[in-house]
């Protein structure tokens, strides 16, 4: 018998496994600017506080994970609107790694819904899911009064350019 999936929101005690996912769906981008940006911390460790807080962009407040019947979390999405990433107040960089993303951010479709991150765990790919979890994410942006979503995705991962498309 296979495990029963449940969304949910997400809560504040989520926020390390919200921020595993979060690197996941990155390929490497959060431990190049977060790994040892405070000493002896991880990007999972400087994630999981913004995560954990009710005032950033990748707050707990603006994810949906999935989880098994045990409470396990198999997936995560991260959805809020793009222009909250103007505001400085929340950004940690040090400038010399700020530089090394900001054609990324000069990407940006400012005035949409931004899907920061969606991932899910290996063992529970292709089980619909991510679909699911990119289905609350337009969802989101509709009910927020937004036209599109947008996002950011590598072009070397061709199985989430595949995913989106």
């Amino acid at each position: 018998m296979s495990a029963q999936i449940t969304y949910r929101m997400a809560r504040p005690d989520d926020s390390r496994d919200i921020a595993r996912f979060m690197c996941i769906a990155g390929g490497g981008v959060y431990e190049f600017l977060f790994d040892d940006l405070i000493p002896f911390m991880t990007a999972v460790d400087v994630l999981s506080q913004g995560i954990g807080s009710d005032d950033y962009p990748i707050s707990y407040r603006n994810c949906r994970v999935a989880a098994l019947d045990d409470g396990g979390i198999v997936a995560a999405a991260n959805v809020f609107p793009a222009d909250m990433m103007k505001e400085d107040h929340y950004v940690l960089l040090g400038s010399e790694r700020h530089e090394h993303i900001r054609p990324m951010l000069e990407l940006q479709d400012w005035g949409s819904m931004f899907l920061n991150s969606l991932a899910v765990s290996d063992a529970h790919r292709g089980s619909g899911i991510g679909a699911a979890l990119l289905r609350w994410a337009d969802t989101k942006a509709m009910e927020a009064g937004y036209d599109r979503l947008s996002l950011h995705v590598w072009a070397d991962n061709v199985a989430a350019v595949n995913f989106y498309q």
